[in-house]
């Protein structure tokens, strides 16, 4: 079952080649230098690593694949260079004065954060990584966007409304009730996106400190896009490997490369998260780490359940809601999700607000004025003028 798991994200396209590509467009990095790899798995990345020139990589891996890693740096020749840790990185004891220049990692799980590694490659980097070291990933974020999921309900809800003549819609209202609870992963379809996707956690890798992820949470307001069915917020992530930089002689060198798991992107195993709504006036949705996380390979696209009690929401339209992660104080690789919808007109808005109401806009438009201003790109910010159309 381990090597499953550990084919099926090396055989992750999207995820592998945006490491390789990484690593290889900034060799300025790794050449020559003290690289650590934290939860090194199979060794793909540290593989990575010494062919971009470094010269040493420490594979650190608590599981038993440690042994594999060591025969797989032997077999292509970088035996010399992979010093295998087989142990967990938080009893990781390091030559004296040794010091990391690139702390490299595949640490995100599910909506980035479940099952993820990130606080123990945060112990590591406080540990070992030196003053001017780099992360790879340099940079997290977290996005959400309302969304209907049509076919995800018109399989496993709408399908017990008529089941060989008989109406056994108590069942599916069941699964109604236990999807509210718990998140689904799956593939969604740009289509199913109803309205701009918005950042809602952004982590700058060589700086966060363990307590802004242990508990964060963010008020968020979007306009529709079309009208639809509003099943619930998708959830993914993309990681940043930033190595631009500059030479001796001043030129810019390295790259940015990105690695999303968008709905726009490439599908990976990482899917995409939703967390369900439940029917029309359920205003909470509490996931917990005991209710796992439900996962779906095969979605069927088909149309939504006639018998829908889920909101539909309309063009144009204003949502709002609350997402507040609040990590297990028994296991820091598990959250509880706290989803509340917010009242457009009542409840307050963030600074700036990217939905389209009359008074976000003319903040946006006044703090956007403040900045060209202060910038010196505009000594007469421009007149607010708001659309009719907009005002809600």
């Amino acid at each position: 079952m381990q090597m499953q798991i550990h084919r099926l994200m090396v055989g992750d396209l999207p995820r592998t080649t945006a490491y390789q590509e990484a690593i290889n467009r900034n060799k300025h990095l790794f050449h020559g230098k003290t690289v650590m790899d934290v939860g090194a798995g199979t060794g793909i990345l540290s593989l990575f690593a010494a062919a971009a020139g470094a010269t040493k990589v420490y594979a650190v891996e608590a599981s038993g694949t440690a042994q594999l890693v060591n025969k797989v740096a032997k077999q292509n020749g970088f035996d010399e260079v992979i010093s295998v840790l087989n142990c967990k990185v938080e009893d990781v004891e390091l030559p004296s004065g040794v010091r990391i220049d690139v702390m490299v990692s595949e640490w995100m799980g599910f909506y980035l954060f479940h099952e993820s590694m990130l606080n123990s490659v945060l112990a590591a980097r406080d540990r070992f990584l030196a003053e001017d070291g780099v992360m790879f990933p340099s940079e997290a974020r977290l996005y959400a966007c309302p969304c209907s999921l049509q076919g995800l309900y018109e399989e496993k809800i709408t399908f017990w409304n008529n089941v060989f003549g008989f109406d056994m819609s108590a069942v599916g209202s069941s699964v109604l009730d236990a999807t509210a609870k718990k998140p689904e992963v799956c593939v969604v379809k740009q289509d199913d996106l109803l309205a701009q996707p918005v950042c809602i956690k952004t982590i700058d890798l060589r700086w966060v400190e363990t307590n802004e992820i242990t508990k964060f949470s963010e008020n968020t307001f979007v306009s529709i896009t079309k009208r639809a069915p509003y099943h619930g917020l998708c959830l993914w992530f993309e990681c940043d490997f930033n190595g631009l930089d500059y030479n001796e002689n001043g030129d810019s060198i390295g790259e940015l490369v990105t690695l999303s798991t968008s709905p726009f992107s490439a599908p990976t195993h990482w899917k995409q998260t939703v967390v369900t709504l439940g029917a029309a006036g359920t205003e909470r949705s509490s996931i917990g780490p005991e209710d796992g996380l439900q996962t779906d390979h095969d979605i069927a696209d088909d149309t939504i359940r006639t018998k829908s009690k889920f909101i539909e929401v309309e063009e144009d339209e204003v949502i709002g809601w609350r997402l507040e992660f609040e990590q297990s104080e028994s296991n820091a690789r598990h959250y509880t999700i706290t989803l509340q919808m917010l009242d457009p007109e009542e409840d307050e808005h963030p600074e700036p607000c990217s939905c389209g109401m009359a008074r976000c806009l003319i903040i946006a438009k006044l703090i956007e004025n403040e900045m060209q201003a202060a910038a010196g790109t505009k000594c007469n910010p421009e007149p607010v003028v708001v659309e009719e159309t907009a005002a809600n």
